[in-house]
């Protein structure tokens, strides 16, 4: 099953001797970024895990429907893990019966704990049972506590190269031109592009990040403001949030060196200054604060004004 993930042959070359001897370390942490697939790997290696063999167990795994494989993900309004969720979790592993190849216990996105789920965790990493394998998922190490860390073994994901995603994205009907476009600004996220990729709307504004991010270039205060004036109303939030994200991945391209096609080259010192202003407008817009007075000074911030 893990060779179903794609790129990542050092973390597939570390796990596979791990997995042939069913010998996996008590407790794993996977990271990446958004769109890296860090949940999607945790499933595949608790699939080859619970069922070396494969068949119909290992793909009810992958599909997060195994009685063997006992997750916990974030839920509810505040996206959150909450303590009681880790408490259930640590009861079933204690109390429940094992199969053959014992259990898994999954933490998706483990960085969305509550420090009180945290310290549950913590506890029962600390004294784990025998028979049951911890993987936890998250965007960095430095994402959950330090005594959380050093009861796992680490393991990182990584962007696939431009030729590796353009080869799966145009496999996916993906036009070459787009593909590439999707590589540069995602950094090869693979996750992230397929999104954009099969959905029109998201690719639509992926778009228009590009149109003003060419109007940046030539620091058009109107044209700016004009382009970003519908993103102003009511229940345009999320749509802004994804704008300005896109809008981050088109500078940080060019500052990375990936250049997506089509776009004019900004001056490194001007997209390294326009990238944290455009950030922290996010960051603002997240705080709720008046997206038409965050737009407003971005766009002047970004003409230089």
């Amino acid at each position: 099953m893990l060779d179903r993930l794609c790129g990542n042959e050092p973390l597939k070359a570390a796990l596979r001797p791990a997995l042939a001897s069913g010998r996996l370390p008590h407790a794993i942490l996977l990271c990446g970024a958004d769109g890296l697939g860090r949940n999607f790997a945790a499933r595949l290696i608790a699939a080859d895990y619970l069922y070396p063999n494969g068949g119909a167990g290992a793909q009810a795994v992958v599909e997060g429907r195994s009685p063997e494989c006992l997750t916990v993900r974030p839920e509810g309004d505040g996206d959150v893990i909450r303590v009681d969720r880790i408490r259930e979790l640590r009861t079933a592993v204690r109390a429940s019966a094992l199969s053959a190849e014992g259990r898994i216990a999954l933490v998706e996105d483990a960085h969305k704990m509550q420090p009180a789920a945290e310290n549950a965790l913590l506890k029962v990493l600390e004294e784990p049972p025998a028979g049951v394998v911890f993987l936890l998922t998250a965007t960095s190490e430095a994402a959950l506590l330090p005594t959380i860390r050093s009861r796992c073994a680490r393991y990182a994901l990584t962007p696939l190269d431009r030729s590796q995603a353009v080869s799966l994205l145009t496999a996916q009907g993906c036009a070459p031109a787009d593909a590439e476009f999707l590589w540069a600004v995602y950094d090869g996220a693979l996750g992230r592009c397929l999104a954009a990729a099969q959905n029109p709307a998201r690719m639509a504004l992926l778009r228009r990040a590009a149109d003003f991010y060419l109007l940046l270039c030539r620091r058009d205060l109107y044209g700016m403001l004009a382009a970003v004036r519908e993103f102003e109303g009511k229940g345009e939030r999320e749509q802004a949030l994804s704008f300005l994200s896109d809008l981050a991945g088109i500078l940080g391209a060019f500052l990375d060196q990936r250049c997506p096609p089509g776009l004019d080259l900004l001056d490194p010192e001007a997209a390294a200054a326009a990238l944290p202003a455009v950030t922290e407008a996010a960051g603002r817009l997240r705080a709720a604060g008046s997206p038409k007075l965050i737009f407003t000074l971005l766009a002047l911030r970004l003409a230089g004004r």
